[in-house]
């Protein structure tokens, strides 16, 4: 079945109950019968189930009459719905998660007050916080056009995924063409980072694209909405300014000094240098994980 002619938002996708990734391109039907976009094959999802349309605003998700309801964070749907990045649909017996790019903002970690005092559920608690981030992605894009750009993208975000969550990470969004995941400080190993740091080392090279980590940790505001924890306080505003210092510092990868004695590694990381961090008073060393992890430090 082809697609439509429809304004399409690339960096949109979908993930399946089997750990795959859909990627959207335009209008998308999903249902049992064969010819849909997406085929679900559970028995509880109906022939022609629903239809995702592009929109400039985002995807309008809709539900066909199906025997057994179309469901966006729980609730039922009557009419289209406009999806938001993180947003859990359950199609009779299947559940998938809509994600996609966030724009980036000046400050894409500040908490919005009013969301915040119509929330009750807020709670402050330690973590590891990483944010990934393709190195010359505009440069990528000119030199190879949109299309391959996007393609290797999609094939990064596809290859990272399961080194976070494998290891006891949480991607809490995508913002532009960075990944920005955390590591509860209440049940999560220091083990467990180090062992995504190397997993994500050793897949490096087979890499699309070209990339930067930085981890730091710090304690992080949770706010509970419809589709999860969102992030934001200080720590969150550190992470996301220091992604800049990494690339000055020519450094795949980064570990601020909170972070590297979080992870038990004081001591064994060879320093990158001081710096100051924008809007943060101070100034702040960073270290390059040791070479025992497998971690090349040089950005190439």
């Amino acid at each position: 079945m082809t697609s439509s002619t429809a304004p399409i938002l690339a960096e949109s996708w979908l993930e399946l109950p089997d750990g795959r990734l859909f990627w959207l391109s335009g209008r998308c039907a999903l249902g049992r019968h064969l010819d849909n976009h997406l085929i679900l094959e559970a028995p509880s999802v109906s022939r022609h189930h629903a239809l995702l349309t592009p929109e400039p605003a985002g995807y309008l998700l809709s539900d066909l009459r199906s025997s057994n309801g179309t469901y966006v964070n729980r609730a039922p749907i009557t009419r289209p719905t406009l999806l938001h990045d993180g947003d859990e649909l359950r199609l009779g017996d299947a559940v998938l998660r809509y994600r996609c790019t966030r724009r980036p903002t000046v400050d894409p970690a500040i908490t919005n007050p009013e969301r915040t005092r119509r929330l009750e559920d807020v709670r402050e608690a330690a973590c590891w916080l990483l944010i990934a981030d393709v190195a010359g992605y505009s440069t990528l894009n000119t030199e190879l056009g949109g299309k391959a750009a996007l393609q290797r993208f999609q094939g990064w975000i596809a290859g990272m995924r399961p080194l976070i969550e494998r290891h006891g990470g949480h991607i809490n969004s995508y913002v532009g063409d960075a990944i920005f995941a955390w590591w509860s400080g209440e049940s999560a190993k220091p083990a467990q980072v180090r062992a995504a740091l190397a997993a994500i080392e050793q897949w490096r090279p087979q890499s699309p694209v070209a990339f930067r980590v930085v981890v730091h940790h710090g304690s992080v505001l949770f706010t509970r909405s419809e589709r999860g924890e969102e992030l934001s306080g200080q720590e969150v505003n550190f992470l996301f300014r220091t992604e800049k210092l990494a690339k000055g510092f020519g450094a795949s990868a980064m570990l601020s000094e909170a972070a590297a004695q979080s992870l038990q590694l004081a001591g064994r990381c060879p320093p990158l240098g001081a710096a100051s961090v924008e809007g943060i008073p101070g100034r702040f060393v960073f270290f390059a994980p040791p070479p025992e992890l497998g971690i090349n430090t040089s950005a190439g």
